[in-house]
């Protein structure tokens, strides 16, 4: 089988949709089917690569995602123009996919819905992101009105596809709140269990000069303000002023780790702070190894990858109870799970509680048996029958305009234009961008 991906952020840039489609894409190519990613996020060193096709965004973000004739044959000129979008699609042409997986249902993801209808193609949609919700409304700010249109929209997209997959059941049900009312397949985003068990934290703790006694409350990930970073920094900061032994280890870049940082010195305590940045991949399984515990604050994430990594590290989770963390943690068996409405103070104390706790070991041992039940291997079959009911959905069905598709443009038009507006607004705001699955950039040009 032949699988085209058509997402915004990926590689170089670090997240939950990247590290989805690159694992997915890597697994599906071992058990011998071809894939190629498709993707607005340039190449960090312009090398050609195998399997990506990087599509480079027009000054104003126009043709490629709001014209009419996206799949229409193109003539001459267009072909042989390498700037232009026409290239792009003859590269799709030629690769021949026998479905179309899209990961955003707004721009890049409207040429991939676009495509598929021209082509009589099966249309899969992964709903990665969490648009528009009340616990996230003061970190996006001026991305609001966005979200509430690229919320609209995915529910509309939904029902258009032949495939709809929800990463956990918690997203499913919130996606038959919202109104989808066709088909959803739960398939998580697989991790290689056997990397993350296989970590070496006393030689990390070594190499970073992390006391070996320690007692390391552990972090990674992007540290921005959608993943409640002040939160986390207030609630470790409290617990480090009861446990004099104990030390922060954060792994990660953002825009909050200079808060953080200063949250730290002012609390005097810059000295049991371990920010490390961003890590290598191949430190990334030893970080995990060298934390007592995990701790997690976001209530917007739709799985939370960093959960299931530690958890087949054998580190016990500390979270929310939210979307992402309640269907990868097993409260009081694989880790602890706090009300959301938790003060810092609150999720301070637990941290007292669970360092305290002589079941510790215990929780280890289940984090890493519950974290097999995410072993990407699984995953990927289980994706791979989607395909196989979407193909089947779409067979026998000739290649033609749906009617949907009207109302579906009228959503799409309105997301553009929420999204180029953007271009008036702070440029902090570009920021979040790759964080809610579009492409991050001026669209000024």
């Amino acid at each position: 089988m032949k699988i085209a991906h058509f997402t915004h952020p990926f590689a170089p840039i670090i997240g939950g949709i990247e590290s989805s489609v690159a694992t997915f894409a890597a697994d599906l190519r071992t058990l011998g089917h071809e894939v190629l990613v498709v993707t607005t996020t340039p190449s960090p060193d312009n090398a050609s690569e195998s399997g990506i096709l990087r599509v480079p965004i027009p000054p104003n973000g126009a043709r490629l995602y709001f014209g009419e004739d996206a799949a229409a044959p193109l003539d001459d000129d267009e072909r042989r123009n390498p700037d232009n979008v026409g290239s792009f699609y003859h590269c799709i042409e030629t690769f021949a996919p026998d479905v179309i997986h899209v990961h955003q249902p707004f721009l890049l993801g409207r040429w991939g819905q676009e495509y598929a209808r021209a082509r009589g193609l099966p249309l899969v949609f992964t709903h990665h992101t969490l648009f528009h919700r009340e616990e996230d409304r003061g970190h996006l700010g001026g991305l609001a009105a966005l979200e509430s249109a690229a919320r609209e929209l995915a529910v509309a997209y939904s029902d258009f596809c032949d495939g709809l997959v929800a990463p956990t059941p918690s997203i499913a049900a919130l996606l038959r709140n919202q109104g989808v009312a066709g088909p959803i397949a739960v398939v998580p985003t697989g991790i290689d269990t056997a990397r993350f068990a296989s970590g070496d934290g006393a030689g990390f703790r070594q190499r970073h000069g992390i006391p070996a006694d320690a007692f390391v409350v552990g972090h990674l990930g992007r540290l921005i303000p959608a993943k409640r970073i002040g939160y986390l920094t207030e609630a470790i900061v409290v617990f480090l002023s009861r446990s004099p032994d104990a030390v922060a280890l954060i792994c990660g870049e953002g825009e909050m780790a200079l808060p953080l940082t200063d949250a730290f010195r002012e609390a005097g305590l810059s000295d049991r702070l371990f920010l490390l940045g961003r890590l290598d991949e191949g430190e990334i399984a030893d970080a995990y190894a060298a934390m007592d515990v995990f701790t997690f604050a976001s209530l917007t994430d739709t799985q939370g990858l960093v959960l299931t990594e530690a958890m087949a590290a054998g580190v016990p989770v500390l979270a929310l109870r939210a979307t992402g963390p309640q269907d990868v943690v097993v409260d009081g068996v694989s880790g602890r799970l706090l009300d959301p409405t938790s003060t810092p103070a609150d999720f301070a104390r637990a941290l007292v509680d669970f360092r305290e706790d002589p079941e510790r070991p215990r929780f280890a041992a289940e984090a890493r048996r519950r974290a097999l039940d995410f072993d990407r291997r699984t995953c990927a079959g289980s994706l791979l029958a989607v395909y196989d009911d979407a193909v089947n959905h779409r067979r026998g069905q000739s290649a033609h305009r749906d009617p949907r598709q009207e109302p579906l443009a009228a959503l799409h038009d309105r997301v553009a234009a929420e999204w180029l507006r953007l271009a008036s607004l702070s440029p902090s705001l570009h920021a979040l961008l790759p964080t809610r699955g579009f492409p991050d950039f001026d669209p000024r040009g």
